[in-house]
């Protein structure tokens, strides 16, 4: 049974959407990291879910390719964006 759902590419993706949730949730209730460092990876690792999520929940991957490419651009400006913007703060 758990083979076929890892033969299921969103199944697989979800996994990886559960984990990096953890993952940030690890880093933002106790780190050896620095504060900057633990909230960059934060940003960084949930604007690799809303990509994951982009292409494969809201099927981007089958849309057309400027469609892609806006939202990926979209996406690296707005999380580089935030970063700048926590860094200024």
């Amino acid at each position: 049974m758990l083979t076929n759902l890892l033969r299921d590419r969103i199944t697989v993706v979800w996994f990886f959407l559960v984990a990096a949730t953890v993952a940030s949730w690890i880093l933002g209730v106790g780190h050896e990291l620095g504060d900057r460092s633990a909230a960059i990876s934060i940003i960084v690792i949930a604007f690799a879910k809303v990509h994951f999520v982009g292409q494969y929940f809201m099927e981007l991957r089958d849309a057309p390719i400027a469609l892609r490419a806006v939202f990926g651009v979209w996406n690296i400006v707005v999380g580089l964006l935030l970063i700048g913007l926590y860094l200024l703060a």
